[in-house]
């Protein structure tokens, strides 16, 4: 469900389009705030657009497949291979997903919230591990850190923050763990051919 809220910041107002944003950055100051019921918590972080060249931008609508999009947000990762950008996605107008987007490739990737991985410092490349049904062979072990963010976002990650993740397969199914300061995100998804997004054309 929408809602307008103002900015812990600055004031200005911001209107959350989507019951499944959970962290807000403010359009105006750059500050980054946790959504709490009807108000808005500040967390002392602020953002910068880091810009990525993509066909996506913030609020861009279109289509993957038969489903409708709405771009509500965006996370840009630094490692040492360069970056890789996250696009928080509402699908169909009641769906949360985010679409990664690495070197021009595309992947729709879903949280799973109640899988719990083995801890990072127990996971080596090449090795095979298990994630609930599924058994996930690692091809990645690697550091990260979210150097750059925009809009609203469904995230327990927070933009500044240093991460460890863990990439991997699992048939046809794309694993990624991502193991931040507070929490662990696990995601499973598969990659998309990029012809089959479709980006409207914008209106003035």
């Amino acid at each position: 469900m929408a809602q307008d809220v103002h900015c812990p910041t600055c004031g200005a107002p911001l209107h959350i389009r989507n019951r499944f944003v959970t962290t807000v950055t403010c359009e105006f100051c750059g500050s980054v705030s946790l959504v709490d019921g009807a108000r808005l918590d500040p967390t002392g972080r602020s953002v910068t657009a880091v810009q990525v060249p993509s066909p996506l931008y913030l609020d861009a609508t279109g289509r993957i497949g038969s489903r409708s999009f709405r771009v509500l947000g965006r996370l840009v990762y630094e490692y040492d291979g360069g970056f890789w950008t996250e696009w928080f996605l509402e699908v169909d107008g009641n769906r949360r997903v985010w679409m990664v987007e690495d070197e021009g490739a595309f992947s729709l990737l879903q949280i799973q919230p109640r899988v719990v991985p083995p801890p990072f410092d127990d996971i080596t490349v090449g090795q095979t591990i298990q994630l609930g049904d599924l058994s996930v062979f690692v091809n990645e072990v690697d550091e990260a850190t979210i150097v750059g963010a925009e809009g609203q976002l469904g995230a327990g990650l927070l933009p500044g923050e240093a991460i460890r993740y863990v990439d991997g397969t699992a048939g046809d199914n794309e694993i990624s763990i991502e193991y931040g300061e507070k929490e662990v995100e696990v995601f499973v998804g598969r990659p998309i051919p990029r012809e089959s997004v479709q980006i409207d054309d914008e209106t003035y």
